[in-house]
């Protein structure tokens, strides 16, 4: 199970150690370009990995096809704030988590079809990655173009919105977990593996559903108070889940999982669209998202690890000792999320 983590979790390292390096690649070759060049180079480097199937290529090619495309993040969840105004920021940002969750359940349909073996899957994956620069190509050049900041923003950031970023950490660990370890946690609890292979389509599609009406709700009411809410959810969501884990009331808990985990994150970008003014909202993206790669790294390696030694409600335990930290975060945060920085003294 911590194989499995490490190999889910290890493509966000190149962001998390060069992101003031990706705010200068694209500040000086602007985004549209980059995106597109970095977009064609993975859908080519998926090629290599039925080449060398061991577990030590597969993470060096997980670590080089994320450097290749460390900066798509930053680039698209800048567009999201810039170009949204704070009447739909959260409902915006609540689509950018919806759109890949249905790209996750339609690849695992995908997968399932085309089977594990050979290059299939990854000519699927390759094909799916080439058909997304379609898309990126349509933009017109100057709407595309974002300003970007250096390291003297990202330290800023951090000064600034120290528990908006431990938020963002949180949501990378309450995400990517489940992403890794759903199916591994059915399979321990004496699931087939058949309909183990349903959880994680649930899962996103808890993400697809739940995701925007928490994003209409917080267009409507304090954002904070809406995370405070799905934080505070989650708890005896994770309860449920190690309670019913041989039950079919799991598929209800795993649905409600899946919207709570997105929502945490596109909260957490909509609360920072409005905390960051525009010039220095992008690189103040840039410490969200290398946050949240910190979370996604650590924590599908160290919750594999916790279940390899205290078995699998080591997954719905540490997802609710999460919960309960986002839950203090926001709890503590009422002045530092409540105004633009520009007003803050």
């Amino acid at each position: 199970m911590l194989a499995i983590g490490v190999l889910t979790s290890i493509w966000a390292l190149p962001f998390l150690l060069a992101a003031p390096v990706y705010t200068r690649i694209v500040s000086r070759i602007s985004a549209k370009p980059a995106l597109v060049v970095g977009m064609l180079l993975d859908a080519g480097a998926v090629w290599l990995f039925p080449l060398v199937p061991y577990d030590w290529a597969w993470i060096i090619l997980q670590i080089v096809t994320g450097a290749m495309l460390g900066h798509f993040s930053l680039v698209t969840e800048a567009w999201l704030n810039l170009f949204a105004n704070e009447q739909t920021r959260a409902r915006v940002t609540s689509l950018y988590g919806i759109l890949p969750a249905i790209g996750y359940a339609l690849g695992a349909g995908i997968y399932a079809l085309v089977g594990y073996r050979g290059y299939a899957p990854f000519l699927a994956g390759s094909v799916a990655m080439a058909l997304g620069v379609l898309p990126v190509l349509l933009i017109p050049r100057k709407a595309g173009d974002v300003v970007l900041g250096g390291e003297e923003r990202l330290r800023h950031a951090f000064r600034r919105a120290p528990l908006l970023l431990t938020t963002a950490l949180l949501a990378g660990i309450l995400e990517m977990v489940p992403w890794s370890l759903m199916q591994v946690y059915a399979v321990a609890n004496h699931w087939s593996t058949r309909v183990a292979g349903f959880a994680l389509p649930v899962f996103y599609w808890g993400q697809v559903l739940l995701t925007f009406p928490l994003g209409w709700l917080a267009d409507r009411a304090p954002r904070r108070r809406v995370l405070l809410g799905t934080s505070a959810a989650a708890i005896p969501c994770m309860v449920a889940m190690a309670l019913l884990a041989r039950s079919s009331g799991i598929w209800l808990v795993i649905f409600v999982t899946g919207g709570i985990a997105t929502a945490t994150y596109t909260l957490g970008l909509a609360i920072l669209g409005h905390r960051f003014p525009t010039e220095t909202l992008v690189s103040a993206n840039a410490a969200f998202l290398a946050c949240y790669g910190v979370g996604t790294i650590m924590g599908p390696p160290m919750v594999g690890a916790l279940m390899d030694r205290y078995g699998s409600n080591a997954l719905p335990t540490a997802l609710g000792c999460v919960s309960a930290l986002i839950f203090v975060c926001a709890a503590a945060a009422s002045v530092e999320w409540r105004q633009p920085e520009g007003a803050i003294s």
